[in-house]
Parts: C-alpha cells; sequence; structure tokens
C-alpha cells in the first residue's frame, strides 16, 4: 500500500494545543510501519488555517497528484487536519474516491467502505466544522469587548504604530495625515490629492505609491479623530464588499486623535455629499480590461473614454495605464490604446490559431520538444537519488550484520545507523519532490488535438456571447497582451497576446502559454520558460512565444 500522508496545523493550533507537524508525522510514519505500509510523500501545510482549501498549496498538490495514481491511500492524523469545513471535506474524498485513492484517519479509523463508516466521517466533519465556528465566534466576541472598550484590534495604519496592542502617534506620518485631510477639505479629490502626493515623494505606510483607493481609506477612517470603528466588514473573504456593514460598531477609542472633529466632521460632511451624487452612466464595455498591459509600467490597463468633441455626445473607448488612472502622472503616463482597434486584432487572431491546424501543429511540437529539455535533467537527478539510497540501504545491512555478530563496537554502529537513517529520510524526501516534478505540466507532452479543440470551442463560443460573457472568456484564456510603446494612440498597436489553456476540466493538467507578433513572412521562434506558484492548483505554466515574420 503506497500511501501520502498530509499533515496541517495553524498558527495557533500549535501554540495553543499542541498540534506540532513533526508529532503528526511521527504518529502516520509510526502507523505506517506497523501496518507494513509505504510512505511514498509528505505532503506539509504549515500556520495555514483549514478554513478553505485556497492558500493550502501542499493539499492543492495532493489532490493533483491522486489524479497520477501516485499513492494508493492519504493518511491524516486527524479528520480536522483535512479540513475544517463540511462541504470541503467531502469534496476532497469525493476528488480521491473518483481517482481510486483511499482515506482514513489515524485518530478516527473510519471504513469508508460502508454507509456507516461515511456516516461516522460526515459526522465528524460537522464536528469540526461546529469547533472552527466556534473557535471563530469566540475570537470575533472577545475583539468585539475590546472594540466597546475603545481598544484597538489591530491592523496598519498611517499615522500610527502598534505598541503593546494600543495606537500610539508616529509624528511624521501625522503630519501627512493632517496634510492629506486639509488638502480634500480645501476642495481636491481623491485622485488630485493621490498624484500631489506621489509627485512630491510621499509613500504610504506600505511604502508605495498612493492611490485614489488608499486616500479614500483614510480621509473615510474615523480613527484619525479618535474613534474605533469595528466589524465594518462581515466575511470579507467570500462576500467582499457585499459585507459591508451599514452599521457598524463605532465608539470613543482611548488612543489620541492625529485630527480635531472639526476637521472629521468637514470632511465627512464633503465625502457624503459626494457620495450622493447620481453615478455616470455608460453602456459600453471594455473585455481586454486588465489583461492589456502597459508599455511603460506593465500595469493591467482599464476601460476609459473620451467625447469626439465637446458639443457631441459620442464617445471614443480607449484602454489607459490603471497606474495612471489610479495614482496619476507621479506614477506612469495615460498610454491610450483605441480599445475598437485592440479587440479587433484579439478577436481576429484567436480566429486565425483556432482555424490554422498546421500553425498550431507546429506550436504544440515545439513546445514537447521542450519539454524534454526540462525532464532530461530531472531524471538524471532522480537517477543519481535513486543510486544514493541504494547505496545508503546497502551500508546500513552490513552494519546491521556486523551489530548482530556483537563483535564491533555496538554503540559506533548505532550511532552511524542513526546517521543514515537521517540522511535516508532526506534522499527519500527528494526523491518524491523530483518524482513530483516529473508529473507536472512543464515535463508532459501536451496533446494537439485537445489545444485545437479548446481553441475551436472559444473562438465560436466568443462570437455568441454576450458583452459581459465575452469579458469572462477572454479572461478565462489570455494570460496577458503587451503593447508596442508610442507617442499617442494611433501609434501604439497590440505587440503580443499570451495564451494559456487550463486543461484540468478535462483531467489533462498543463497550461500552454504563447505569445504572437504579427511581422510578415516565414515563421521564427523564440522561447522562454517561466515556472509560477499553482493558482488555482491544477495550473503551471510553461511559455513559449511564437513570431510571425
Amino acid at each position: 500500500m503506497r500511501v501520502a500522508i498530509y499533515v496541517r496545523v495553524s498558527t495557533e493550533e500549535q501554540a495553543q494545543e499542541g498540534f506540532s507537524i513533526d508529532g503528526q508525522i511521527s504518529a502516520l510514519h509510526d502507523f505506517c510501519k506497523h501496518h507494513g505500509y509505504e510512505v511514498v510523500k509528505c505532503y506539509k501545510d504549515e500556520g495555514v488555517s483549514a478554513k478553505s482549501i485556497s492558500k493550502r498549496y501542499q493539499l492543492q498538490q495532493m489532490l493533483e497528484d491522486s489524479k497520477s495514481q501516485q499513492f494508493d491511500l492519504v493518511l491524516v492524523w486527524k479528520l480536522n487536519r483535512l479540513a475544517r469545513n463540511q462541504l470541503d471535506l467531502l469534496k476532497i474524498i469525493q476528488i480521491l474516491e473518483e481517482n481510486n485513492v483511499k482515506f482514513n484517519s489515524i485518530s478516527e479509523g473510519f471504513d469508508l467502505t460502508n454507509p456507516m463508516g461515511k456516516f461516522g466521517m460526515q459526522l465528524m466533519g460537522a464536528v469540526a466544522e461546529l469547533e472552527r465556528n466556534q473557535i471563530v465566534e469566540n475570537v470575533k466576541m472577545g475583539m468585539t469587548q475590546r472594540a466597546n472598550e475603545g481598544l484597538w484590534n489591530g491592523g496598519s495604519m498611517l499615522g500610527y504604530t502598534s505598541i503593546n496592542k494600543e495606537l500610539v502617534i508616529v509624528e511624521s506620518e501625522a503630519e501627512l495625515v493632517r496634510y492629506i485631510f486639509a488638502l480634500y477639505i480645501e476642495g481636491y479629490g481623491f485622485k488630485a490629492i493621490a498624484n500631489r502626493l506621489n509627485h512630491e515623494g510621499y509613500k504610504t505606510k506600505k511604502g508605495v505609491a498612493f492611490s485614489i483607493n488608499s486616500i479614500r481609506q483614510i480621509i473615510t477612517n474615523p480613527s484619525y479623530a479618535g474613534f474605533i470603528r469595528f466589524n465594518k466588514q462581515t466575511d470579507w473573504e467570500t462576500k467582499r464588499r457585499k459585507g459591508t456593514n451599514s452599521n457598524p460598531l463605532l465608539v470613543k477609542g482611548k488612543h489620541q486623535p492625529i485630527i480635531d472633529s472639526e476637521t472629521w466632521n468637514k470632511a465627512l460632511a464633503i465625502f457624503q455629499s459626494k457620495s450622493h451624487k447620481p453615478p455616470k452612466t455608460f453602456t459600453g464595455h471594455f473585455p481586454l480590461t486588465t489583461l492589456l498591459r502597459c508599455p511603460q509600467c506593465g500595469q493591467g490597463m482599464i476601460g476609459h473614454r473620451s467625447k469626439r468633441s465637446k458639443n457631441q455626445k459620442e464617445y471614443i473607448r480607449y484602454y489607459q495605464c490603471g497606474n495612471f488612472r489610479q495614482k496619476g502622472s507621479a506614477v506612469c503616463s495615460s498610454n491610450l490604446v483605441k480599445a475598437d482597434e485592440a479587440e479587433e486584432y484579439v478577436y481576429k487572431k484567436i480566429e486565425e490559431i483556432a482555424s490554422n491546424k498546421a500553425l498550431l501543429a507546429i506550436l504544440v511540437q515545439r513546445v514537447n520538444n521542450k519539454v524534454s529539455t526540462l525532464k532530461e535533467p530531472l531524471e538524471r537527478q532522480l537517477q543519481h537519488v535513486r543510486g544514493r539510497i541504494k547505496e545508503v540501504n546497502n551500508t546500513a545491512q552490513g552494519l546491521l550484520f556486523n551489530l548482530e555478530k556483537d563483535n564491533f563496537n555496538n554503540v559506533f554502529i548505532m550511532g552511524r545507523l542513526n546517521q543514515l537513517q537521517d540522511e535516508l529520510k532526506k534522499l527519500q524526501a527528494h526523491e518524491a519532490e523530483v518524482e513530483s516534478e516529473l508529473q507536472r505540466p512543464t515535463v508532459r507532452e501536451i496533446p494537439f488535438p485537445q489545444i485545437h479543440r479548446i481553441l475551436s470551442n472559444f473562438s465560436r463560443l466568443l462570437k455568441k456571447a454576450e458583452p459581459e460573457k465575452q469579458k469572462e472568456l477572454l479572461h478565462s484564456i489570455i494570460n496577458k497582451i503587451t503593447v508596442h510603446p508610442g507617442n499617442n494612440p494611433t501609434e501604439r498597436s497590440i505587440k503580443e497576446i499570451e495564451l494559456f489553456f487550463d486543461a484540468s476540466l478535462k483531467n489533462d493538467d498543463f497550461v500552454l502559454t504563447y505569445g504572437m507578433v504579427q511581422l510578415n513572412g516565414a515563421i521564427d521562434e523564440k522561447c522562454k520558460w517561466e515556472l509560477t506558484r499553482p493558482a488555482p492548483f491544477w495550473l503551471c505554466r510553461l511559455i513559449n512565444s511564437i513570431v510571425y515574420k
């Protein structure tokens, strides 16, 4: 039985309850040794909550590896190591079952081959979720009580530092906060303030340029007037702005304010008067938003419209640098790109690739040729590690033979055996890592039929989709679009379109990315490779650029 063990601990759990990673690994190895199982890989998520699987990259990798049958059984020390959310737990178990991988918890000992075992697992999963919800509720109660007492609950804020969980003014930063409020009361808008501060060389608490959002957060933060606000957002990770609480807790804080009440009230009145203005309406859409990259700073470009003339109601659509829009001219320039021309070019190129089997075949073949260059050093490394494992095992066997004869220094032999055991564990861990690398998308050949099918379906759907759906489709298959620099919109054009294909939905886990440049003539090649953290976990990007000359 080939076993993968999964261990996890959050920082709070390890500190309070002693769920150490090493303790879990030791218990799981002892269990496998007792039952004669072979541990082929250990997946560790350290200092990560079980609230969801989104940030547990080792769990995601384990689920990915289960598709290629690298192990027969997944073992955990306790069910709540795998998930504290019932829905996540059931999803994880379902994925393992679909890949013919069994699951067991050595503390609870479920037998998932019968209905009662599955019921017991689901019941314990519900208990784990209840425990987590109770922990969250207790923490929230404690934070609410602190807020009611006028105490700070943590976080970073320009103008203050936290000492022993109390806000203390940083005078150099406080002067900047007062300056921002003064500008706002004088009539400057959020963008104008950000632009001015950036031109004058000021930075945020995190040391980056100011943006519209960072100025808004300062102007609307009652902490600067001596108040404590709590519970403004609920369930931010899942609800985002939809979880905004219209009636958050607001009490007088125990910290010293940076601005007086008169300044705060004036700023608040200005903000509220502007907030009640009806939003500008515009029916146009910008499907390439954030896909187009600014030729100057590389930031994602966003939609912008401009009247043809002051007396006309007709608008021209452009894409402009997001940094310029949010932070002003101190950070970047507008770098306008005509939206109609950019979109027409992108749609045309996708259609061209989808309909040109010969070109696509050349592309896929070149990528597959590059796969072998990545694969060869890994295979050599794996061969070397396995050879060393064999040597260590042979040496250990010889020492055990001498130990049984009892004619040698047993203390020395035992010490040497312990050293060999430690080395063997490291080698086996290294072996598992290399084997995992060999299973990654970047070292697997890419099937031409599926790439062709994905692009053909995409091209057909794009024509029929509604504007917002077009945007979703484009973002699902395009990684980024780079732009030729120029002095005006007529000189700026698409330089390169970088596509990626998430074929995991069809159980083919690879991502192919390539770029196109329209020149004239025959086909030439330039290649670049980039390996990034999977996000989501099945994505691992292989970038290969093809240039048309």
